[in-house]
C-alpha cells in the first residue's frame, strides 16, 4: 500500500519534534528552578535581561542560575502595619509641578508610613514619579540603621581597590508616630575606614523636605584637617577609586524631585536574589532578623551570606565581578526612566528596573550625557522581618556595577564576613548628625 505524503512527512518530523521538546531550549520547562543559563543557551533569556547582561552571557563572562521564590508573590512581604498604613494613604497625596509630594492643601507634609500611592495607575502621566515615591516609602520603613559595606574594584582578576565604609542614617519621613521633622527627610553620616588614602574621610548629608531645596552635604577630609561644604551634584562623583556613586546606594539614593521620571513600560524580567543557602535554588521571604537588644529594644540584624564572585572561582571562567552563586527569578517589573535636572550630574539618562510588587530596584542602566551606554548595576534585594513582626527592612545586600565603556567593574557586599552586618531600628543619638558634632571631626 502506498503511503500518503502526509504520512511520510509525519514519520520524518516526529523524531525531530521529540528532539525539540526534550531539548534544554524547549519552551515551557526551560526556565525551571535549577536551570543554568550559559553562552550555549543564552537566547532563552534574551527578552528577560538587559542587553548588556545578555551580551556578556553570550561571551561566557556571565552565568545565571534560575531559582524560585517562596512565596511566589511578594505582594505581602512587608509587615501588616505597613500595608494597613498604605491603604489609609489612598487619595491622601498628590504631586506638585516639581514631582514633589504634597497633601490636599498643597503643602509638603512629614510623610507617614506606607506607600503614598498604593492605588497606582500605570496610565497616569505621573506614574514614574509616583513609583519612585513608593520606592522611597519601602526604603525608609526602619527608624534608623547602621550599615557597613565592602567595595572592591578589579584589574583583571586582581582586587585593585578595596574600600570599607560605615554609615548611619535616621529618617523622619515614612516612620510611625509623631515626628518633629524640622523640614528634613533624613540625615546620614558615613565614614571611610579603608584604603589609607581616604581613611578618616567623613560625609554628612541632610536631605530636606522642601522640593526645591538641594541637599546639604559636608565633608571632613583628613589631609586638609577641615570641614568643607560640597555641592549636592557630588552625589554623582565616584566613591574613591571605585565605580560607585553615592546615588547608587540601593539602586537610587538621589532626591526624587530633582529628576524627571517616566514609566516606560511594565513587563517581566529576571531579577536576582541571595538563595536560602549557597547550593540552593530557592529563597524564602521575609527572612527573620536576629534581635540585637544591646543596640536598641527593636534593633535586629541582617543575616550573613557567603557570595562567590568570579575572581574567587577555580578555574576562573567568569568575569571577576560577577556573583556566581545567586539565583535569578522571573518577576513582574516597572521600567522607569530618570533624567537629572542638574546639568552637572554625570549620568544623562537612567533606567531603573523595579519589582512591581515591592517597589525595590534590582537593576540600573545608565547612559552618559552624550547618549552613549555607560554603566550597568545589578543587585539583590532581601526582606528582613523584625522579631516582633512589626517592621520589615528591605535591603540591597550585594551588587556589581560595570563600566561598560572601560570594561571594568566594582562590587558591593553588605553580607561579607569582613564587615559588620547591617543593623536596623537601632537606638541612635540625633546629635550624631548635628553640624556642631560634625565640625568636631575637623578639630
Amino acid at each position: 500500500m502506498k503511503k500518503s505524503r502526509y504520512f511520510r512527512m509525519t514519520v520524518i518530523l516526529a523524531p525531530l519534534l521529540l528532539l525539540v521538546l526534550s531539548s534544554p531550549f524547549a519552551m515551557g520547562a526551560e526556565l525551571s528552578p535549577g536551570t543554568v543559563i550559559t553562552k550555549e543557551n543564552a537566547d532563552l533569556v534574551s527578552d528577560l535581561v538587559p542587553e548588556a547582561v545578555l551580551k556578556r552571557l553570550k561571551t561566557g563572562e556571565y552565568i545565571i542560575k534560575i531559582g524560585q521564590l517562596s512565596p511566589a508573590s511578594l505582594a505581602s512581604v512587608y509587615s501588616k502595619t505597613f500595608y494597613e498604613a498604605s491603604e489609609a494613604n489612598k487619595g491622601k497625596y498628590k504631586l506638585d509641578k516639581r514631582g514633589g509630594i504634597v497633601d490636599e492643601s498643597g503643602k509638603r507634609p512629614t510623610l507617614g508610613p506606607g506607600y503614598p500611592f498604593p492605588d497606582l495607575d500605570t496610565s497616569d502621566p505621573e506614574a514614574g514619579a509616583k513609583i519612585m515615591w513608593n520606592y522611597a516609602a519601602s526604603e525608609f520603613q526602619t527608624l534608623a540603621q547602621e550599615v557597613m559595606f565592602l567595595l572592591k574594584t578589579f584589574k583583571g582578576y586582581t582586587v585593585d581597590v578595596s574600600v570599607i565604609a560605615r554609615g548611619a542614617r535616621v529618617s523622619n519621613d515614612f516612620r510611625p508616630g509623631k515626628v518633629k521633622a524640622e523640614g528634613i527627610t533624613y540625615k546620614e553620616l558615613s565614614i571611610y575606614l579603608s584604603p589609607a588614602d581616604i581613611f578618616g574621610t567623613v560625609n554628612l548629608t541632610w536631605r530636606y523636605q522642601d522640593p526645591g531645596k538641594w541637599d546639604s552635604i559636608w565633608a571632613y577630609v583628613p589631609s586638609l584637617r577641615r570641614v568643607r561644604r560640597v555641592s549636592a551634584a557630588n552625589r554623582s562623583d565616584t566613591v574613591g577609586a571605585t565605580d560607585y556613586m553615592m546615588d547608587d546606594v540601593n539602586g537610587y539614593a538621589g532626591k526624587v524631585e530633582f529628576f524627571d521620571w517616566k514609566l516606560l513600560k511594565t513587563g517581566e524580567m529576571l531579577l536576582t536574589y541571595i538563595p536560602d543557602s549557597a547550593d540552593s535554588s530557592s529563597v524564602t521571604f521575609p527572612k527573620k532578623g536576629e534581635a540585637i537588644p544591646r543596640r536598641g529594644k527593636k534593633a535586629f540584624m541582617q543575616p550573613r551570606f557567603k557570595t562567590t564572585w568570579g575572581y574567587q572561582e577555580e578555574p576562573r571562567t567568569h568575569a571577576a565581578w560577577w556573583p556566581t552563586n545567586v539565583i535569578w527569578v522571573k518577576r513582574p517589573v516597572f521600567i522607569v526612566e530618570g533624567k537629572s535636572r542638574d546639568p552637572y550630574y554625570s549620568v544623562g539618562t537612567q533606567q531603573l528596573i523595579i519589582d512591581r510588587e515591592t517597589y525595590r530596584i534590582h537593576m540600573k542602566l545608565g547612559w552618559d550625557r552624550a547618549g552613549t551606554y555607560w554603566r550597568t548595576q545589578v543587585m539583590t534585594q532581601g526582606y528582613y522581618m523584625s522579631p516582633d513582626g512589626l517592621t520589615t527592612a528591605p535591603a540591597a545586600e550585594i551588587s556589581c556595577l560595570i563600566d561598560e565603556k572601560q570594561n571594568r567593574a566594582s562590587t558591593s557586599d553588605r553580607t561579607d564576613a569582613e564587615v559588620t552586618p547591617t543593623i536596623f531600628n537601632i537606638d541612635i543619638d540625633p546629635q550624631l548628625f548635628s553640624i556642631s558634632n560634625f565640625v568636631n571631626y575637623g578639630k
